[in-house]
């Protein structure tokens, strides 16, 4: 299963290369913030970054790679990891595109599928 994060160019830049990447999250609030769809992950982008400056990544999690627990903590589009992320977990790192106005767009898939969204994952909308 596959799950999706989003996160500043700069951050991903400037972590170390020979360990597991800490997103930001994972000290302010203890875990790091997933989600199965890529529809959500643009809805959350656009509420919550779209004023941040800068180049963002999409990094392509396999969950079942990950050393580091995760759950659902309520919402099951939403998966929370309880620690760092391992780089063998992080199988595809992808630039987010943003419009002139700074609004982060949906992508396609690499295998050119249509969107990168997790089959069977309910559509909320």
């Amino acid at each position: 299963m596959i799950a999706y994060h989003l996160v500043p160019a700069a951050a991903w830049d400037a972590a170390p290369l020979n360990g597991p990447f800490h997103p930001a999250s994972l000290e302010t609030e203890g875990f790091v913030h997933l989600t199965h769809r890529m529809p959500d992950l643009v809805d959350v982008a656009n509420v919550l970054y779209r004023d941040e400056p800068g180049a963002h990544l999409v990094l392509t999690i396999a969950l079942d790679r990950l050393r580091a627990p995760w759950r659902y903590d309520g919402d099951e589009r939403f998966p929370h990891v309880y620690g760092p992320l391992d780089r063998t977990a992080i199988t595809q790192v992808r630039p987010m595109k943003r419009d002139a106005a700074g609004a982060f767009l949906g992508m396609d898939r690499t295998d050119g599928r249509g969107a990168p969204d997790v089959q069977g994952m309910p559509d909320p909308g």
